[in-house]
Parts: structure tokens; sequence; C-alpha cells
């Protein structure tokens, strides 16, 4: 095995394709681990050489001109006389097919959740002028924190490039839109298209269109898929409008962009929640303290002044914008008193414009997806009722942490939030102010073991019990139970071995670990280096 390319330590192989191979590498400059895809260039004829080189190009500048929290990103580019290689982002991460079971629906919250991420990534993408033009669930990878990541820009088209213009047939037959069949130009709908398909295999366990090369080419041209009520009746009928018009045959027909994509879904799902129990405003409250928050404060008609900037403010405040947009009023104080005695200043509001700083409209979207997976819908309200108190990122995940009810959750949550501020530092944007040193309550002190499971008290769920044996490597278990005595002291043995007993998941194990230590920069440090 090739020991370095370029300036990068190779340190394992990830894959290998027909083209090339795909390494887990080292960047010294940086120290940080990177994968390096690579074209070996003695496969091919010379014009051959010269076209997958183009080809190549083509994706460093496509994805490396993104830089976004749901695309997994480009560092650089480089040739030596045998190979090509592009650097990028070394994700931890599974891809979506491995997670979805074929005839399986996937539960609501997951597909709202990674849809979220599909789409805000492909509308930051279209907004930059790149169409990916592969989308399919094996280019999208989901992270240990359950974030989605879209990857592979390998045909990507960029709006000023003349590489595979108009005449050329490029793609994954199941997932192409009918403009790629026909080899005519495309924008961003043909994204849109593709990712219609994946939100119906998600919704039902099937593809919409199935069978060899020809016969999946003629249904996407010609035919219209069963709507997923039909497939799946438990959905009902909410769906099957916002899938029929993504998997519309002509691009003008479907919805306009990823992010209109994004807002339809969103109210589908409001939607099939309500009728999946009642509509009524009583039932919205019970679900908002049943998560531990006061009731939302009612909407208000906006005033004059803000008409433009509130639209149809009225009915869809909670479905429209990526950036909390939504009317949603000041609540007075953090204690939870009533929605009914706001004051209308704006020293408690939630997360109105005039509160929503830059990190803050980079932020939202992404923690909103990373709660969603862990608690549903309601993720939404709670991030807006607790928007005005957070001053940084960090102190938004304290406040968001105690609503999580199980170890693994948090765990989860955590990650994804500390990748998230990784992004937001990267890019310039900030993440707002740093967490005080100690958590609200603790004092600075240890607590006792009885509080260490969780950061909500009588909320946390116990570990499952009565488990099969882990299964995963006795080695690696006990490097994580070394780590752990470092950080809380012999005692972490003794919590290892039991929880060796009472999960077989990787992550419900380090979630059990993490549980006992107190500090939340050690525990946030000990998962960054598990997962490495």
């Amino acid at each position: 095995m090739t020991a370095q390319l370029g300036k990068y330590r190779i340190d394992g192989i990830l894959g290998k394709g027909a083209m090339g191979v795909v390494y887990k590498a080292f960047d010294p400059w940086i120290e940080r681990a990177v994968a390096l895809k690579t074209i070996r260039k003695e496969l091919f004829g010379e014009g051959q050489q010269a076209d997958l080189i183009d080809r190549f190009k083509n994706e460093a500048q496509a994805a490396g001109r993104l830089q976004h929290p749901n695309i997994v990103m480009v560092f650089d580019y480089g040739e030596d006389a045998e190979s090509a290689y592009i650097a990028m982002e070394f994700v931890e991460g599974t891809p979506l097919d491995a997670l979805m079971t074929p005839g399986r629906p996937t539960a609501l919250p997951r597909v709202l959740a990674w849809m979220g991420d599909l789409l805000q990534g492909l509308d930051y993408a279209h907004s930059r002028g790149v169409v990916h033009r592969d989308i399919k669930p094996a280019n999208l990878l989901v992270t240990p924190g359950a974030q989605l990541k879209i990857g592979d820009f390998g045909i990507a088209r960029i709006e000023s490039s003349t590489l595979t213009q108009a005449g050329a047939m490029v793609g994954t037959p199941s997932y192409m839109s009918p403009e790629q069949f026909q080899g005519d130009p495309v924008d961003g709908r043909a994204d849109v298209f593709s990712a219609g398909i994946v939100l119906y295999q998600l919704l039902t366990g099937t593809r919409p269109f199935a069978g060899s090369a020809a016969t999946v080419m003629q249904a996407i041209l010609n035919a219209q898929p069963a709507p997923p009520s039909q497939v799946l009746p438990a959905l009902g009928t909410r769906f099957d409008h916002v899938v029929a018009t993504a998997l519309a045959k002509a691009p003008a027909d479907r919805h306009p962009s990823a992010r209109a994509f994004h807002q339809a879904l969103l109210a589908a799902v409001q939607d099939h929640a309500a009728t999946a129990g009642t509509a009524t405003p009583a039932d919205a409250d019970r679900t908002v303290l049943a998560a531990g928050l006061p009731p939302p404060a009612p909407v208000r008609a906006a005033a004059p002044a803000d008409a433009d900037h509130s639209g149809s403010n009225g009915g869809g405040s909670s479905r429209g914008g990526r950036s909390g947009r939504s009317s949603g009023s000041s609540s007075g104080s953090s204690s939870g008193s009533s929605s009914g005695s706001s004051s209308g200043s704006t020293s408690g509001s939630s997360s109105g414009s005039a509160t929503m700083t830059p990190w803050k409209v980079e932020a939202f979207p992404a923690v909103e997806a990373l709660l969603a997976r862990q608690i549903g819908p309601v993720a939404r309200f709670l991030i807006r009722r607790v928007a005005g108190q957070a001053d940084g990122l960090d102190q938004l995940g304290e406040l968001l942490l105690p609503h999580i009810p199980s170890d693994v959750g948090r765990v989860q949550f955590q990650h994804g939030l500390v990748e998230l501020k990784h992004r937001l530092l990267a890019s310039g944007t900030g993440a707002g102010l740093p967490a005080a040193p100690t958590l609200s309550g603790s004092a600075g002190s240890r607590s006792s073991s009885s509080n260490r499971s969780s950061a909500s008290g009588s909320m946390a769920a116990s570990p499952p019990a009565n488990r099969m044996p882990a299964t995963f490597d006795a080695a690696w278990a006990d490097a994580m139970a070394v780590q752990l005595v470092a950080l809380i002291g012999p005692i972490g043995r003794i919590v290892a071995k039991r929880a060796l007993q009472q999960t077989d998941d990787k992550a419900a194990f380090l979630a059990l670990l993490a549980s006992h230590i107190d500090d939340p920069g050690e525990r946030t440090r000990f998962l960054q280096q598990a997962y490495a």
C-alpha cells in the first residue's frame, strides 16, 4: 500500500472501485484525518484519462466551493505521475441505503430529520450554482451524531462549466430525473426529483420506480407511481401531494426549489401529526408541556410595518423558514410564565427576527434537525421557546439537552452539536458565546452517581436490561474503560463492566460510560475520541 500521497500519510483503505481507491489519510500540516479519493491514470487510455481528470477536477471545484454542515467538505486537489486525488472531510458515517430496510418504512421523525438535512444541503448547493445530479441513498452519509451529509459530487454540474452539457445522459437510473434521461439541460429541480424518490423510499420502504434500467427509464418518463398512501395506508394522504409534486415529469411542475420542497414536507409532517392525534390547540399545548416547556404563545398578527417580512404569517408560522422567521411571541421570562401574559418586549423574545444573530440563522435549522431525531416535530417548539435565552450554541445545547429522554439520544445530540460548532467556527460565522465553566446547578462539584446518568433527572430512561452480551470488539471496550478510568478513577472499570452487561450497541455503551463523566468538556472530549 502507498505510504504517502502528496503531503498526506496513508493510514488505510476505505474502499476500492474500478477507477481507483479511497484511502483514509492524515494531513500532517493541519493534523487531521482526511479521506483521499484517487484515480489511477494507468488504467485508462490517453483520451479517457484527460476526460476523467477533467471530471475529477470538476468534482473538486463543485464540492470545494461548498461549506455546509450537510455536505462533505473538499479540502484539496492534487496530482502526481500515477494518480489524481481529492482530499476531503473524513466522515465516520453509514450510507443511508445501509440504514434503510427494503419493505419497511422509516419512522417519521427520522424521515423529517434526514430529508431536512438533505434538502437544506441541496438548497445551499443550488444557491451557489452547483447541481449534484446523482442524489441517491448510497451517496448520503449519516454520522454517529445522526446528521446526514451529501457526498460524491463526481458528476455535479457547475453553472459556469461546459463539462457534460446537453446531450449526455448521466446519473443513476433508479434516481434520475426525466430530463437527465433525455439528455436535456438540468438545474436544481433535477435534484428535487431525485430527493423525491428518496422521500418515497423512506416513507414506504419501496422505490417508486423499480426494475431493469430500461424499465425504470420508461416508468420515469411515462408512468405515475402509486401514491405513498396506497402503498402504506397508515400514512394517510398528507404526503401524497408533496411526493407527487417532487416527482412531476416536467421541472416546471415540481417544487421550485429544495427549500420549497422542505417547507412542503414540514407542513405535511405537522398535518400528519395533528391528524394522528387530534388537531386541537389543547393537544398542541400538552405536547409541549410533556417536553417540560410552557405552551407556545398564541400567534399574533404582524404589525403593518412588518408586513413585508412576515408574509402569510397568520396560519403557518411554525412551518416556514429555516431561520426562525415565525412570529412566536415573547415569553415574558425563562421561568415558564403563561403565554397569555406576554408583554411584547424584546428582552424575552424567543427566535423572532430581532434576536436572530448570524450564528442562530445558520445553526437553528441544523439544531432543529438534530433534536427532531430524538423527540420528533416538537423540536421546533422547544427551540423557539428557549432561543432567546441562549447567547451561544453551547448554552442552547444545555437548555435543550434535558428534554431528550434517553442516554443514547443525549449523547447523539451532543455529538451532533460538536460537529455543528466545528462547522460554524470553520465557516467564520461563529457559534456565539461559549458555555459557562460549569453547568447550572452543578456548583462545580461532582454529583452523586444517581444524578450522573442524566441532565434531566427523572426524565432519563434507564438503560435496557437483560440484553445480549456486547458483541463489539473486547479490546476496543477495554480501551474505552482505560480512558474512563483516567477521568473518573478506578470505578471506571466497574462502570464499563456493567455497561457491557447492559447493552450490545456501541452508541449505547458509550452513552452509559459518558453519563458518569461530570465535566461537560471532558465528556465531550471523551466522545470525540471514541468516535474518531
